[in-house]
C-alpha cells in the first residue's frame, strides 16, 4: 500500500471514529455546499438598537462581501433559520443573542452536513439578552475564550497562519492591524488555530491565551470561528481581508484550492539559525558543535576584522559546511554614511576575507549590516559588489517571509537581492530584558513554535560574545536544539544563501489553479533558467482525511509529481526538479 493511500485509511478512519461518535454524517459531507446563507438575528438587532448602536453595521460588511456568490447567497430570518435550512454554509456575523430553539436549529444544521462560520461573541447572551457565556462558541467550535484584548494591550495585530487550509492567501505571519473597535476581540485556545493576536513585536505572549482564529471538523461539519468582530475590516487593506474570506469560504463549501507553497519538498516551516561572528569571535567554535551535532548546517555573518584574526576557526566551519558570510568590517551600522565610505568599508571588509579563504569570495554571497543599520545606497553597493542576500531588522517587511529588495528599480527577482528579515527574538533582546536562562529559553522555544505553526521564515540570530562555555546561549540553546529535532520533518533547516537561492528559484514559477465542474486543475511554467528543486503545491481537502488519490500529468514531458499528506486538511504536491516549460496536472480524490 502506497504512503498516500495509507495515510488516507488512517485519516479517514480517524474521521468516521470522530463522526459516528457524534452522530450520522450527512451525505452532503462527500461534495462540496453551494448555498451561503447570512443569518440577521432579531433579537441581537433589538438589543444593539437598545443600546445605541446598529446591528446593521455589522451585517453591512457580510452583504457587501457575500454579493459576489450571487443566487448562492441569501439573507435568513429567524423563522427560515429554525425550518431547517437545507445543507450550506451559515454565517452567524456577531450574532450575540440566540435563544433555545435557534441553538437547537443551527445544531441540526450542522448535524445535516452545513457549515457554520460566527464571529465574535455570537451567542453569548440568550434571546432575552441574559449573559450565557461563551459555552456556545466552546460546542460549536472547540474554542475556549480566555477573555478579551483590553484596551491597555498592545496585541491588536492579527498574525495569520501561512499556507494553512483557511488563511493560506496571506503571506505567514502578516501584521494586519485590526483597531481598537467598540466589540473588543476575544482571545481563544482552541486545538486548530489560523491566527494569533500579537503586538507589533510578535512577543510571545506567556500570560493568556492569543488565538484568534480557529477551525475544526466535528460530526462532519466544517466549523469556523472568529474572535473579532466586522468593524475590525475597516483598519487593513480590504484585499487581504477579502482573500482570507475566500479561503475561508471555499473551506466551509468543502471545495479543495491548490497553491503555490512557501517552502520546497513538502516543508511547512523554515528555520535559519545564525551567529553574528564579532567580539570573542572564538566563541563560534560552541555554536558550531551545537549545529553539527544537530546536523544542521548554519550561517556565520563573520565581523571581518575579527575573522582575520580566527583564519583557521574560519576555515574549519567551512569544512564542516557552514556558511561564511559577511558582518562588515568593523562593528559600525552603514545608515546615512556617505556612499563612497559605505563602497569603501566593503572593498575593505571583501580583501580582508581574501586573506582567509583565498582569491575565489563566489561562495561567500551573504551580509548582515552590524546593528541592523543599513539604507538603500547599503543594498546598492552590496548587490554590486557581489552579494546576493542580507539579513535585515524585523522592521525591514510585514511578513515573516523573505522578500526582494526594491533599492533598484527595473530589477529581475534573478538580480535583486534577497532580504531576510529577522523574525526571532535575539540575545540582544533578553540581555536588554533582563531575562535570566529559564525565561531565554522559554522565549526561544515560543518564538519557535510560531515560525512552525506560522508556516513562517524564521531567523534566529545568536552573538559570539554570549557563546562563552557558560554563556546564556550556550547553557538554552540546547532545549531549542532538542525542539527542532522533534519537529524536523515538516521544517526545512537551510543556510542563509540557501533560502535566498529558493527564494529565487520559487520566483521563477508561475502558476494558476482552476476548480471548475468539479476538476481541480493546476497550470505551471517555470522561466528560464529553471531547475526548481523541491517545488510544492498544497491542495486542501474536501474533507478531513480524504487526500488526494493521484495527480494527473495533462502535457508532456511533465515531471513527476509526488503527493505528500501534511495533515487531515492538507497535502503537498512536490516536483523534484522543475525544468523550464509549461505544464497543467489534474488532481483527483
Amino acid at each position: 500500500m502506497s504512503l498516500v493511500r495509507l495515510m488516507r485509511t488512517l485519516l479517514g478512519m480517524v474521521c468516521v471514529v470522530v463522526a459516528m461518535a457524534g452522530g450520522k454524517v450527512h451525505a452532503s459531507d462527500l461534495g462540496s455546499l453551494r448555498s451561503v446563507y447570512l443569518y440577521s438575528s432579531p433579537a441581537t438587532g433589538a438589543f444593539f438598537k437598545a443600546n445605541d448602536s446598529d446591528y446593521n453595521n455589522l451585517l453591512g460588511y457580510w452583504r457587501l462581501y457575500l454579493k459576489k456568490f450571487g443566487k448562492d447567497f441569501r439573507e435568513v430570518n429567524r423563522s427560515e433559520l429554525i425550518a431547517n435550512l437545507s445543507p450550506g454554509v451559515l454565517v452567524l456575523g456577531s450574532a450575540l443573542l440566540l435563544d433555545d430553539e435557534e441553538r437547537r436549529a443551527i445544531d441540526a444544521f450542522t448535524r445535516r452536513g452545513g457549515s457554520v462560520l460566527a464571529t465574535w461573541g455570537t451567542g453569548a447572551r440568550d434571546g432575552l439578552g441574559k449573559w450565557r457565556g461563551y459555552g456556545f462558541l466552546s460546542d460549536m467550535f472547540e474554542v475556549k475564550v480566555a477573555g478579551e484584548v483590553s484596551r491597555d494591550q498592545e496585541a491588536w495585530f492579527l498574525m495569520p497562519f501561512g499556507d494553512g487550509p483557511v488563511t493560506w492567501p496571506l503571506p505567514a505571519g502578516r501584521r494586519m492591524y485590526l483597531g481598537k473597535t467598540a466589540e473588543n476581540m476575544l482571545r481563544i485556545d482552541a486545538r486548530q488555530l489560523a491566527a494569533r493576536y500579537m503586538d507589533w513585536n510578535r512577543a510571545p505572549d506567556f500570560a493568556q491565551a492569543n488565538g484568534a482564529i480557529a477551525y475544526s471538523e466535528l460530526h462532519g461539519a466544517r466549523r469556523l470561528y472568529i474572535g473579532f468582530s466586522e468593524a475590525s475590516w475597516d483598519y487593513h487593506t480590504r484585499d487581504d481581508i477579502t482573500q482570507m474570506l475566500d479561503a475561508m469560504l471555499a473551506w466551509l463549501m468543502r471545495e479543495p484550492r491548490i497553491f503555490k507553497a512557501a517552502w520546497p519538498d513538502g516543508k511547512t516551516a523554515t528555520q535559519l539559525l545564525e551567529m553574528d561572528t564579532e567580539a570573542l569571535f572564538e566563541n563560534g567554535v560552541h555554536f558550531a558543535k551545537q549545529l553539527d551535532d544537530s546536523n544542521i548546517r548554519g550561517t556565520f555573518y563573520s565581523l571581518t576584522s575579527e575573522a582575520i584574526k580566527n583564519p583557521e576557526l574560519v576555515r574549519s566551519l567551512l569544512r564542516r559546511g557552514h556558511e561564511i558570510a559577511y558582518h562588515a568590517d568593523i562593528h559600525i551600522g552603514f545608515q546615512n554614511q556617505k556612499p563612497e565610505q559605505q563602497e569603501q568599508r566593503i572593498l575593505n571588509m571583501l580583501d580582508q576575507m581574501r586573506k582567509i579563504v583565498g582569491p575565489n569570495l563566489a561562495p561567500h554571497t551573504g551580509f548582515r549590516a552590524p546593528t541592523e543599520s543599513y539604507d538603500k545606497t547599503t543594498e546598492i553597493l552590496l548587490r554590486k559588489h557581489g552579494m546576493k542576500h542580507h539579513a535585515a531588522d524585523p522592521s525591514s517587511t510585514e511578513d515573516r517571509l523573505p522578500f526582494f529588495s526594491k533599492s533598484e528599480k527595473n530589477l529581475s527577482t534573478e538580480e535583486a537581492l534577497v532580504v531576510l528579515p529577522r523574525t526571532n527574538s535575539d540575545d540582544i533582546t533578553f540581555r536588554m530584558a533582563g531575562m535570566n536562562n529559564e525565561k531565554v529559553t522559554k522565549n526561544l522555544l515560543q518564538d519557535f513554535e510560531h515560525v512552525v505553526e506560522m508556516g513562517a521564515f524564521g531567523l534566529l540570530s545568536v552573538h559570539s560574545q554570549n557563546y562563552g562555555p557558560d554563556g546564556p546561549m550556550t547553557l538554552t540553546m540546547p532545549t531549542l536544539f532538542k525542539r527542532i529535532a522533534e519537529l524536523r520533518n515538516r521544517l526545512w533547516l537551510p543556510r542563509a544563501d540557501e533560502v535566498a537561492a529558493w527564494w529565487r528559484a520559487r520566483e521563477r514559477v508561475t502558476w494558476r489553479a482552476d476548480h471548475e465542474g468539479g476538476q481541480h486543475v493546476i497550470n505551471f511554467a517555470v522561466r528560464p533558467p529553471g531547475m526548481v528543486k523541491g517545488l510544492s503545491f498544497i491542495v486542501t481537502h474536501p474533507r478531513a482525511g480524504m487526500l488526494p488519490m493521484h495527480v494527473e500529468a495533462m502535457s508532456p514531458y511533465a515531471p513527476a509529481a509526488e503527493i505528500r499528506p501534511i495533515d487531515a486538511f492538507r497535502s503537498a504536491i512536490v516536483f523534484s526538479n522543475a525544468h523550464t516549460g509549461s505544464y497543467q496536472y489534474r488532481v483527483l480524490f
